[in-house]
């Protein structure tokens, strides 16, 4: 029988740190990550210029029924194929990564604690924090460096997209949290506390767990 890995939902407005944190957390935890982004549905049939100003950040967006799916083999014990996201382009690739079963799964997004479908799956909910102008300036170096976009349509984006987006989806589902975590200190500091959050909440699932037992 395949050993059951524990999942956290990590949430928060974008530029609080998310994939860096799940990234790092999972490489010091011996688990895995996947970004919901990843899971962007196609507009293959539109111009780069037309993609380029759809609201990413729109739930409709997102193809919950296959990222459930995934969810739902990982927390069995069994290995997923997630999708591989062209950023610069605005497309998913016909090629997948895979990813191999492992003790946690972090699940990472603006919408990870949006989809009701998705919430009953995660051992661990996390939302996290920061001021608005901090989140802008790291958005707008990743963007820059890692997707390829000018500072005119990064600006454009979180004016028009991001935030309104934040504010209708992902600021209320702070709620759905368990642990709310600052992530406007230094990095460290903030790994450490997710992570430590992430270990308390698999030690009660396991004590949980252990009671259930005959």
């Amino acid at each position: 029988m395949s050993k059951r890995a524990f999942i956290i939902g990590l949430t928060g407005i974008s530029g609080t740190g998310k994939s860096t944190l799940a990234k790092r957390i999972a490489s010091r935890l011996n688990g895995q990550t996947v970004s919901m982004e990843r899971y962007s549905s196609c507009a293959t049939g539109l111009p780069l210029q037309e993609r380029e100003k759809l609201n990413y950040d729109e739930p409709e967006i997102i193809d919950v029924e296959a990222l459930q799916r995934d969810i739902v083999n990982y927390s069995t014990g069994h290995d997923i194929e997630s999708p591989i996201y062209d950023f610069a382009n605005h497309l998913r690739l016909l090629d997948t990564e895979h990813i191999p079963a492992s003790p946690f799964l972090i699940v990472e997004g603006l919408l990870a604690l949006h989809f009701i479908e998705l919430r009953s799956y995660y051992n661990l909910s996390v939302y996290l924090e920061a001021p608005e102008i901090a989140c802008f300036r790291r958005r707008q170096v990743r963007d820059i460096t890692e997707r390829q976009r000018s500072i005119d349509l990064i600006r454009w984006q979180w004016e028009n997209a991001v935030m309104p987006a934040a504010q209708r989806y992902v600021v209320p589902s702070k709620r759905f949290a368990d642990v709310v975590i600052d992530s406007s200190p230094d990095l460290v500091t903030v790994e450490k506390r997710l992570e430590k959050a992430i270990l308390q909440g698999a030690d009660s699932a396991a004590n949980v767990l252990q009671t259930k037992l005959p």
